[in-house]
């Protein structure tokens, strides 16, 4: 703390011909209270609140990708397969109809819903248990129905 303050002063203390510019000055300190703000947000709020909240964002990343890609194969003829590779934080994935839920009920809770075009029939492994980048086989059974395989 003692070296930034000389630092400060070292800065508002050069004076050749004359004093440095306001907007210099306000510049820097606006910097500084931003570097200040970076570095404390995880002691303020902890560094467990962070991770958690990089989770939720995470997972609702994860439904937006799984959603648009079956969107995707519902428009496409049937029997069209794609394989899609998803980020995904740990949770269970779950579908009923055309809603496709991600959730966790365990320390940090969170429930994302999204409705897709097809009524959807999901597979395979659909809890996950560490955060990991997760295979999902995308198959367009009938006019209706899309199956969806989770490999993790």
């Amino acid at each position: 703390m003692e070296k930034l303050t000389i630092i400060i002063l070292g800065i508002f203390m050069l004076r050749k011909k004359g004093q440095i510019s306001l907007e210099f000055s306000l510049l820097f300190l606006a910097v500084l209270l931003a570097i200040i703000i970076a570095v404390g947000y995880p002691g303020m709020f902890g560094l467990k609140k962070t991770v958690d909240i990089s989770s939720m964002s995470l997972a609702h990343a994860a439904v937006s990708k799984m959603k648009q890609n079956i969107d995707l194969v519902a428009a496409a003829d049937e029997g069209t397969t794609k394989i899609v590779y998803i980020k995904c934080p740990p949770g269970h994935w779950e579908a009923n109809n055309n809603v496709l839920r991600f959730y966790r009920n365990d320390d940090v809770k969170f429930n994302i819903i999204t409705n897709c075009s097809s009524d959807i029939a999901l597979n395979g492994n659909t809890t996950i248990s560490e955060a990991k980048i997760i295979g999902v086989k995308i198959e367009k059974v009938s006019e209706d129905i899309i199956s969806v395989t989770i490999y993790s």
